[in-house]
């Protein structure tokens, strides 16, 4: 009777780790864009990572938004999908104007699990000056 008592709990638990989800979060922190962006702007890659979110079922990864913020104003709002270069690239616009802008660069996170769905606040994850004309 033990025996089987023992086979019984040890089916019992593959099975149940047979049905886990393994979350995947991005993070952020890896400051890719200059210190001082050029007036006529550019293109840089951004570099995040994944940090494990212990859950149970299959292996996912959160989605997420970035956007771009010149001057206090939105500039480019993206979703993204996790890709397995963990970069993702932001075009700064030129400044036209005589004044330098701020650029910020914020993102949120999509927080899907089996009892959770809602997506995280705008956190910042770059900042830069960006020269005049």
């Amino acid at each position: 009777m033990k025996k089987i008592a023992i086979l019984t709990l040890a089916l019992a638990t593959v099975a149940f780790s047979a049905c886990t989800t393994d979350y995947y979060e991005p993070v952020f922190g890896y400051d890719n864009l200059p210190t001082v962006i050029p007036a006529q702007g550019g293109t840089y890659l951004v570099e995040y990572d994944y940090a494990y979110y212990d859950t149970k079922a299959d292996v996912k990864y959160f989605d997420w938004q970035y956007r771009i913020i010149v001057d206090g104003e939105v500039v480019t709002v993206a979703d993204m999908v996790h890709n397995r270069a963990n970069t993702f690239q932001v075009t700064i616009p030129a400044n036209r104007s005589s004044y330098p802008k701020s650029v910020l660069v914020e993102a949120s996170t999509h927080v899907r699990t089996y009892d959770e769905d809602w997506w995280g606040d705008w956190t910042p994850i770059c900042s830069a000056v960006q020269l005049a004309y």
